[in-house]
């Protein structure tokens, strides 16, 4: 039997786009709008108006060898995204925009695009990050102004600088355990000059957190292990633990890990514990792509049971148990604070 064509079958004239395309095409015009941002930057246009803007089209093409009959419609994609600006017939970068946009500023955001594309990212195809035969490769290094856990690191530093100054206490041993790759390790060094710290990361990062340090000037004061914070193998002699976004990858023994972090305090010392949670039962909310970002970020669904957490800390011999939110890019930080008894 031979089966009719389906050219022969469908009439045009009824092919009335449904409505709710729209909703597609304005998220892929988003799709499109990233593509022209990156064409920016890996064409050299950014950089090229820094140093000849304003010019005009017919100079802009011959200079960078872009496609003239294409370059009006590009130039004013970016125009559109507040990129760039037309006075006349000469496009020049828009006020401000210097800054992200070209490679003489560390705030460039190049780089930022880039690894979103790399394969290490989740980003790069969320399909296949959504696979259960998805395994996570170490990111590469960046640097601290792209770093996404730069704005979680230095938040958290700021806020433990406020509390010990609210509360005299001593900040002398501090055993941190770094989700950031060594990010908050420098943070933290930094806020309090006159402490020593260890900074236990994930074995495969420890000579690349070295160097980070070192870079930030902090190492002298740093001593860089790996580890992780079910198994930390170290005496009670610290007067504060900093668990920073590392309690993920141990989710399934976080009781076992408090007290294990409970035991390296000193009698009096304090923990804290900065993390991303999820709602009561993991419901979603509107904010999921928020959600994703913290998944892509840490590999890992964020910590359930906020509600209970104090008790568990309490479980783990710790006193005096307290909750901060500290707001951020990807929503709530909690961060949670408990000591050790001092007659213990």
């Amino acid at each position: 039997m031979n089966l009719p064509r389906i050219h022969e079958l469908m009439r045009l004239s009824a092919l009335t786009p449904l409505p709710s395309v729209a909703a597609i095409r304005r998220t892929v015009d988003g799709y499109k709008n990233f593509q022209a941002l990156l064409a920016g930057y890996r064409c050299g246009l950014f950089d090229w108006l820094e140093q000849h803007g304003p010019a005009e089209r017919p100079v802009i093409a011959e200079a960078l060898q872009l496609r003239g009959a294409h370059l009006g419609a590009f130039l004013q994609t970016l125009q559109d995204l507040g990129l760039v600006e037309r006075e006349g017939n000469a496009y020049a970068l828009a006020n401000h925009m210097h800054g992200v946009l070209c490679n003489s500023s560390e705030w460039c955001q190049a780089e930022t695009l880039e690894q979103l594309l790399a394969p290490h990212c989740g980003w790069s195809d969320l399909g296949l990050f959504m696979d259960n035969e998805w395994i996570q490769n170490t990111p590469p290094e960046v640097a601290a102004t792209h770093d996404p856990f730069l704005g979680e690191a230095l938040r958290l530093a700021a806020h433990l600088a406020e509390r010990q100054a609210q509360h005299p206490d001593q900040w002398l041993n501090l055993l941190c355990f770094d989700g950031s790759h060594g990010l908050f390790g420098a943070a933290i060094a930094q806020r309090f000059p006159q402490a020593r710290l260890i900074v236990v990361v994930p074995p495969e990062t420890v000579e690349r957190v070295r160097q980070l340090l070192e870079l930030h000037g902090v190492s002298a004061r740093c001593e860089v292990v790996g580890g992780t914070p079910l198994e930390p193998q170290f005496p009670a002699q610290f007067d504060h633990v900093i668990v920073f976004h590392s309690l993920y990858a141990v989710r399934k023994s976080i009781d076992d890990a408090l007290l294990a972090l409970a035991g390296c305090l000193d009698p009096g010392g304090e923990l804290c514990l900065a993390h991303w949670f999820c709602l009561e039962a993991c419901e979603t909310a509107p904010g999921g792509l928020r959600d994703l970002d913290k998944a892509v970020l840490t590999d890992s669904h964020s910590l359930c049971g906020i509600e209970r957490f104090g008790g568990r800390l309490e479980q783990a011999g710790l006193a005096h148990p307290e909750r901060h939110d500290l707001a951020g890019e990807y929503g709530q930080t909690k961060v949670h604070f408990a000591r050790k008894p001092s007659a213990c």
